[in-house]
């Protein structure tokens, strides 16, 4: 197929290339056939890989080597030059390999390789069984490098999602905007979980930890024991302590969330989104892009200021204002009703669709009732491991 036709850019590494062309230490991205093909050069060794990023297809020729690892330039993912494995998320899962072949000066890459099979279970005691408590982007990334790792024994991922593990960063961004369907949502098809024997009980939530006895109580008061339980239950919105009137104020956090704003945008001709940090602008830009009319209301005197700065600030201001999107900046919501925002100066802002996207907060009430040590989250050691023993947190509870 030519490039006209849509074959992939760069050099056809089936015919090969000269080594000359690649220097030591640099990385080439080709075809092989129609797959792209990151080819990297360490010394006279010659690695090929999967060429996108397993995460959102960011090109790794654009990204950065570190020693034996490629980094993503999008999001910062990182894998194994040698292996193709996942060193670090935010990827789902590992690279593809291809064989190389050096004869007379040239390198070519000659096919995919055979994927190695499951890893020998790593020496030491292992828990006779895991749960996982969430099953997030930290508690599903978890369940599957368990077994990645070599662990063998159950592993049980609880939440009370029925649609997870599903990517919630696009909650806000492509699948609210409307530029993602429904089955780009899933981090894996349900028949991924099943392969690796990782037994997902959705719908259900932790009512009780106890530690002293390894067993948790769910919410229809079902136990379950464990030899390692991992939590990962994330944060929850912030809600304003607003008085709300003849009104929905939505908050975003879940796929069901961003359903129900979708819903209701269908025939909604103004939103107002209380929030300028990333959450409220994702929202904001997403709502815009659905052509809404957009007043983001906040406290800052510019968009992202804490966290940026005010140079970068008045850059993102100016980005959305652009777009057509209007601030009420240096001002906080004192009531809705109905369709009437009024704000902390007395001045209104209407709105068929209100959505807070004001910050999360940890969820710890569980584990503080279990006992364990927090501060503004979940006190860990640098294994994430807590106060009490056999249990572990990661994500956003993790401190």
């Amino acid at each position: 197929m030519s490039q006209d036709e849509g074959a992939p850019a760069g050099p056809d590494l089936a015919a090969g290339i000269a080594m000359t062309d690649l220097a030591d230490g640099a990385m080439m991205a080709g075809h092989w056939n129609d797959d792209v093909v990151l080819l990297v050069r360490r010394g006279e060794e010659f690695h090929a890989l999967e060429g996108t990023c397993t995460h959102y297809g960011g090109p790794l020729a654009e990204g950065i080597m570190v020693g034996d690892t490629v980094r993503c330039p999008w999001h910062h993912a990182c894998f194994n030059l040698r292996s193709g494995g996942l060193v670090r998320p935010p990827a789902l899962r590992d690279l593809r390999r291809y064989n190389t072949e050096v004869r007379n000066g040239m390198v070519r890459v000659t096919g995919p390789a055979t994927e190695p099979g499951r890893s020998p279970a790593r020496p030491g005691a292992a828990p006779e069984s895991v749960v996982i408590l969430g099953a997030g982007g930290a508690g599903a990334t978890a369940a599957q490098t368990l077994r990645r790792e070599g662990y063998q024994g159950p592993i049980t991922v609880i939440d009370p999602d029925q649609d997870a593990p599903y990517d919630r960063p696009n909650c806000s961004k492509d699948y609210l905007a409307g530029n993602a369907p429904e089955e780009w949502m899933p981090l894996h098809p349900a028949d991924f979980y099943r392969d690796r024997d990782i037994h997902l009980r959705l719908g259900r939530s932790a009512a009780r930890i106890e530690p002293a006895h390894r067993r948790v109580t769910l919410d229809d008061g079902s136990e379950l024991g464990y030899g390692a339980l991992l939590v990962a239950t994330g944060a929850e919105p912030i809600r304003l302590p607003l008085p709300v009137r003849d009104a929905t104020v939505h908050t975003l956090r879940s796929l069901a969330d961003s359903r129900a704003i979708i819903r209701a945008a269908e025939s909604a001709r103004k939103a107002v989104v209380f929030g300028a940090s990333f959450i409220g602008l994702e929202v904001a830009a997403s709502l815009r892009a659905r052509n809404l009319d957009v007043t983001v209301v906040a406290p800052d005197s510019l968009p992202l200021e804490r966290v940026l700065g005010a140079e970068l600030g008045r850059v993102v201001k100016r980005i959305h204002e652009e777009h057509g999107i209007r601030f009420a900046l240096g001002r906080k919501p004192a009531s809705v009703e109905g369709k009437t925002v009024r704000l902390d100066d007395g001045s209104v802002v209407e709105g068929d669709l209100i959505v807070a996207g004001v910050g999360v907060r940890p969820r710890v009430s569980l584990l503080e009732e279990a006992g364990i040590k927090t501060d503004r989250g979940v006190v860990v050691d640098r294994f994430l491991a807590t106060s009490a023993p056999n249990v572990w947190v990661a994500g956003d509870l993790a401190r």
